[in-house]
C-alpha cells in the first residue's frame, strides 16, 4: 500500500493554462505588465500557467532555440531528441547550456559568414561536369578546403576561395590546425579574434600567409612555461 501512495506522489503534475481576456490583460497589474510587456498587439495571447516543476528556464531555453534557424546542425532523431530531453530537463546544467550556446554560435556564424554549397563551387570552377559534388568534394579531401556540416550538407566559408578556386595559404593553414578539430571548430578558429595576429582574425589576415599559418601552428604545439 505505501509503495502504491509513493507511486502515485513521483507521478508528474500536468501543467495548467488558462487564457485571460482583453479585459482581463488591462487589469494586470503594473509590475506584471512592465515585466512581460505594457503593450498587447492584436492577435497575442497571454497566458496563465501553473506548474509543479520549474518551467521558466524551459521557456528561456525554448526562446533562444527559436531563434536559431532550421537549418542548424541536428541530425535527425538523435539531436533533436536530446534538446527536447535538455528543454525539460529540471534546471539548467552546463551541459545544456553549453550546447545551447554552441548553436546560438553556429547560427551567428552562418548569420555572418557567407558560404557556398557544393553545386555553387562547381559553377564557379568552371566545371560543366553532371556531378556537381566536384571539385568541393575532392579539394575538402586534399586538405584544400574545410566545410561545415549544416543538416545533411556541407557548406564551405567563402573566403577560402579566390577565383574559382581555392587560395592556396588554405591549405597551408589546415594542414598546421590540429588534426582532431571538427569543421565547424576550424570554422570558428578563422572567425574568431587571435593574439597572434594582434588580435585580427584568421579570416582577414590569408595575405600574411605565413603568420596565419604560425598563428594555427600554436593550437598544436605544447604549452610552453
Amino acid at each position: 500500500m505505501n509503495l502504491m501512495v509513493d507511486a502515485m506522489a513521483m507521478e508528474p503534475k500536468p501543467i495548467m493554462w488558462a487564457p485571460l481576456e482583453a479585459e482581463e490583460v488591462d487589469n494586470l497589474p503594473t509590475r506584471v505588465r512592465r515585466h512581460l510587456g505594457e503593450q498587447v498587439r492584436d492577435g497575442d495571447e497571454w497566458l496563465v500557467i501553473h506548474a509543479s516543476w520549474p518551467f521558466g528556464g524551459m521557456v528561456d531555453r525554448l526562446n533562444r532555440l527559436t531563434r536559431m534557424r532550421t537549418e542548424l546542425p541536428w541530425r535527425p532523431g538523435q539531436d533533436l531528441d536530446r534538446m527536447l530531453a535538455w528543454l525539460v530537463a529540471a534546471g539548467s546544467g552546463v551541459e545544456t547550456e553549453l550546447a545551447v550556446d554552441n548553436l546560438e554560435l553556429r547560427r551567428a556564424y552562418l548569420d555572418e559568414t557567407p558560404t557556398l554549397t557544393a553545386v555553387q563551387i562547381h559553377h564557379m570552377s568552371g566545371l560543366t561536369s553532371r556531378n556537381t559534388s566536384e571539385p568541393a568534394s575532392r579539394w575538402k579531401s586534399e586538405g584544400k578546403t574545410f566545410a561545415v556540416r549544416v543538416g545533411r550538407r556541407d557548406l564551405y566559408p567563402a573566403f577560402q576561395f579566390e577565383d574559382g578556386a581555392p587560395r592556396p595559404v588554405v591549405r597551408g593553414v589546415l594542414a598546421a590546425l590540429p588534426d582532431s578539430m571538427t569543421g565547424w571548430q576550424k570554422a570558428l578558429w578563422f572567425a574568431s579574434g587571435n593574439g597572434w595576429l594582434d588580435g585580427d582574425e584568421p579570416q582577414q589576415r590569408l595575405h600574411d600567409g605565413e603568420l596565419v599559418v604560425a598563428a594555427a601552428r600554436q593550437l598544436s604545439e605544447p604549452a610552453r612555461g
